[in-house]
């Protein structure tokens, strides 16, 4: 059975690794130059192709030739602000128009009809319709300048090509007077045909003026209108009809400040018994001093004057007089306004005089009856001022709403009258408005009449050959273009290439890739390293001579690749640093040739150069290269132990360098797998961990065999080598996958050969082990085909097919129960060597 799983520990330097793994990007961005470096093959190759193709295609071109000629077009025109996007613009035509006009039928048919171009219309078989189409790929018109809105004028370029030399410069030159005449034609039609139109406008539009002025003469003499002295045509009865309502306001307003008067002095009047109370409350409110008849006072020789009397009538209707004579001065003395305003004055004055009259002798009575009865009763006397200054108030008062009444009679009169004025002013307006509009139309015309007149006698816009057209000059086929054009499309496709191969070749490029991917920290970079020994002095031993070439910690100290190792030493002592008793470390790897037996050998020398007992077993039972690095081909090893042929000391031998032992594979089994699954094998694990401080186990393969997965249950911690190259990356996260399923505690990742790995993405195959995936059997390089068998029991640990006494390592216990257990003998200690103790130490 498999030994029980230890706990699971987890280095420091993974534990960090694993936080950042979820912020880190499991997919990296793809390093396109380094693609393209990397495959570089891929990228030249097809360039270089596609440039032979385009040479090839450039010697079956036929030669084309260009004529130029330069053309200046501007214009007179003054510039125009455009008021949507504030900018000025310039009189001279786009370019765009240019080209449009340049294309044109016209312009096309005027240039095949110059003399020039009669040798070479046989070209187009004398079709008109296939020169056009001919010009659309040979003639371009291009500006010299991009930014024109603001130009008043143009140079423009007019080239065309052809592989007739003479045919570019016949053509140039046709197509160059065909614009120019076509410019002059079409401002000289257009200035013309303005100047008829013009001439025609007015010509109809003067007689109807003058018919419209004279229809307007006759209906200002006929129409019952008056007109002032701007010419403005006013309604009389309109006028007079505004002047009433105004004036009735203003009446009904004194009417209403009379009647309240009035009101109050009646009630007055009815609330007081006392008439001298309601006399001096009277003289309040008229606001004149009102004495009671015969009060003594001397006689007033004013009181019953009628001259007097028509005087204060007279200041009455004086406003009404005045406005009167003003209307009279504007109108004349025969317009309706006045005649109105003599008869409202003639009839307020006869009124008026009436009402004095009767007031007169109205108070020439009292003042004769106060004569006669001067010494009469004062409050008779009171009562009788009352009851005349209320008679008094209220004759006013009848007269003014009389005079309202008179009013409103002549506003209903004078508006009917308005009305039937109106369709004359309406036809007024009318007759009016045709005029001036007429007036203005005919100024313009006249004012672009002058314009046209005084205008210069060169075209608005127009077309000026600044130099003649050149020779003709070769403009192509040309090298350059067509090579560079197949070159440039071939780098396209190879750089398309080489990044479909970079995503296809699924391998590590940067060691963050390493780190985001598996999860686990990069312990160190191994690079590449050529095995050769150290140079002795004369007469000097190599004590290490006995030792592989690949063990560079020995042979090259001072080298890159024994720094490297030492570094993948200190990380190991600080991972390894919480075991109180001997570590075991186990180098594996996901595939052959990815150099774990010399990563695991380097490592064990390193480590025992450091002072440390170490000892390093080849667990590889199918293919031990650990073994033959240490030459220790036909000694005792793993196997014999697992056999119960040998003690486990025993099978441990020194090493040239102090503090290291190597147990080799021994014979090769042809069961390596269940060999390694034997509780003996657990067993033999926790007997030499007291033995020693670090346990290296070097194992095969994860993806080949199954042998790592075993030994990686026992050991505490596992390091994978790693080389870069081809489909690595899904390899390195299927050996993650199997380690962490049995519970492994992985160390980190070692990057071997390093260097190398940037310049070959490539491998040669499984030409280190042939079993497994690849088939076939196992072979070690010694010619040795076959071995001894370990026999798995349930009574024993170990048992060795030809004898049946006990190792001496191990020995079966029964209880009561009649279940054994493996114990180590009390009796017998397995004894080192005298050299070996002192290697190991104590």
């Amino acid at each position: 059975m498999i030994a029980e799983t230890p706990n699971q520990r987890t280095s420091y330097r993974n534990r960090q690794v694993s936080s950042n793994k979820a912020s880190a990007q499991s997919v990296q961005t793809l390093d396109v130059p380094g693609a393209l470096w990397r495959y570089r093959w891929a990228v030249i190759l097809p360039s270089l192709f596609f440039g032979v193709v385009g040479f090839l295609v450039y010697l079956q071109l036929e030669e084309t030739y260009r004529s130029s000629t330069r053309l200046m077009v501007e214009s007179n025109r003054p510039p125009t602000f455009d008021a949507v996007t504030g900018e000025v613009l310039g009189g001279v035509a786009d370019i765009e128009v240019l080209q449009a006009q340049l294309y044109s039928d016209r312009v096309v048919g005027m240039a095949f009809e110059q003399p020039v171009m009669q040798p070479y219309k046989k070209l187009y078989d004398n079709n008109l319709e296939q020169f056009a189409k001919a010009v659309q790929l040979t003639l371009v018109l291009e500006p010299e300048v991009t930014d024109v809105k603001t130009a008043q004028s143009l140079i423009t370029l007019l080239h065309f090509d052809s592989t007739i030399p003479e045919h570019c410069e016949a053509a140039t030159r046709a197509f160059s007077k065909s614009l120019q005449a076509y410019y002059n034609e079409r401002h000289q039609s257009t200035q013309a045909q303005l100047t008829h139109l013009l001439n025609v406008a007015i010509g109809t539009l003067s007689p109807k003026l003058s018919k419209l002025e004279r229809q307007y003469n006759e209906f200002r003499r006929d129409a019952p209108l008056d007109w002032n002295s701007e010419g403005q045509a006013i309604n009389p009865h309109r006028e007079r009809h505004l002047t009433l309502v105004e004036d009735r306001s203003k009446q009904y307003q004194q009417l209403r400040a009379q009647q309240t008067t009035l009101a109050q002095m009646e009630s007055v009047a009815e609330q007081s018994d006392d008439p001298r109370i309601v006399l001096n409350v009277m003289s309040q409110l008229l606001g004149v001093r009102v004495t009671s008849v015969g009060e003594k006072r001397d006689p007033d020789p004013l009181v019953g004057d009628s001259a007097l009397a028509a005087l204060d009538v007279q200041k009455t209707l004086l406003p009404l007089m005045v406005e009167r004579n003003m209307n009279a001065k504007e109108f004349g003395e025969s317009h309706p306004t006045v005649k109105a305003f003599d008869e409202q004055l003639e009839t307020t004055r006869e009124e008026l005089l009436k009402l004095v009259e009767q007031q007169s002798e109205r108070i020439t009575k009292l003042r004769e009856k106060w004569y006669e009865s001067m010494y009469g009763d004062p409050i008779a006397r009171a009562k009788e001022t009352v009851d005349a200054i209320l008679y008094s108030h209220k004759a006013m008062v009848k007269m003014q709403e009389m005079h309202i009444k008179q009013l409103d009679e002549q506003i209903v009169a004078e508006k009917l009258e308005a009305s039937k004025l109106a369709q004359y002013e309406q036809q007024n307006e009318q007759l009016v408005r045709e005029i001036e509009q007429n007036r203005d139309l005919l100024r313009q015309l006249e004012e672009n009449m002058r314009r046209a007149q005084l205008s210069d006698e060169d075209s608005v816009t127009q077309v000026v050959e600044l130099w003649k057209p050149t020779k003709a000059f070769l403009v192509g086929p040309s090298l350059l273009k067509t090579v560079g054009l197949g070159s440039v499309l071939g780098l396209l496709l190879g750089s398309g290439l080489a990044i479909l191969l970079e995503k296809n070749a699924n391998t590590f490029r940067d060691p963050d890739e390493i780190s985001a991917t598996l999860g686990v920290a990069i312990l160190t970079h191994i690079p590449y390293f050529r095995g050769k020994r150290r140079k002795l002095k004369k007469g000097e031993l190599d004590p290490y001579k006995s030792l592989s070439t690949d063990l560079a910690v020995v042979h090259q100290p001072a080298s890159m690749t024994a720094e490297a190792i030492r570094s993948l030493r200190t990380a190991t002592f600080f991972d390894m640093s919480n075991f109180e008793r001997g570590r075991i470390i186990q180098v594996t790897s996901p595939l052959p040739g990815d150099g774990k037996s010399t990563i695991a050998s380097n490592l064990a020398c390193s480590i025992a150069q450091s002072g440390k007992r170490v000892l390093v077993i080849d667990c590889d039972l199918r293919r031990p290269q650990l073994t033959d690095n240490f030459a220790c081909e036909d000694k005792l090893g793993l196997s014999n132990v697992l056999d119960g042929e040998c003690d486990p000391l025993d099978a441990a031998h020194a090493t040239p360098l102090p503090k290291l032992h190597v147990m080799p594979s021994g014979p090769i089994p042809s069961n390596p797998a269940e060999a390694l699954t034997l509780p003996m094998m657990n067993e033999l694990l926790e007997y030499l961990r007291e033995q020693f401080d670090y346990i290296i186990l070097d194992t095969p393969p994860l993806l080949v065999v199954t042998d790592p997965s075993i030994t990686a249950s026992m050991a505490d911690a596992v390091i994978l080598t790693l080389r870069i190259r081809r489909k690595s990356k899904p390899n390195a996260r299927e050996a993650l996958n199997i380690l962490n399923g049995v519970g492994a505690n992985v160390l980190g990742v070692v990057i071997n050969n390093s260097s190398e790995a940037a310049g070959a993405d490539g491998y040669s195959g499984y030409s280190y082990y042939r079993y497994g995936r690849q088939g076939g059997q196992y072979y070690r390089r010694n010619g040795q085909t076959d071995g001894k068998n370990v026999t798995v029991t349930n009574d024993r640990t170990i048992k060795n097919p030809e004898s049946s006494k006990s190792n001496g390592f191990a020995s079966v216990i029964s209880s009561g129960n009649g279940a054994s257990t493996t114990t180590l003998p009390k009796t017998k200690q397995i004894e080192l060597s005298t050299e070996s103790r002192d290697d190991l130490g104590q």
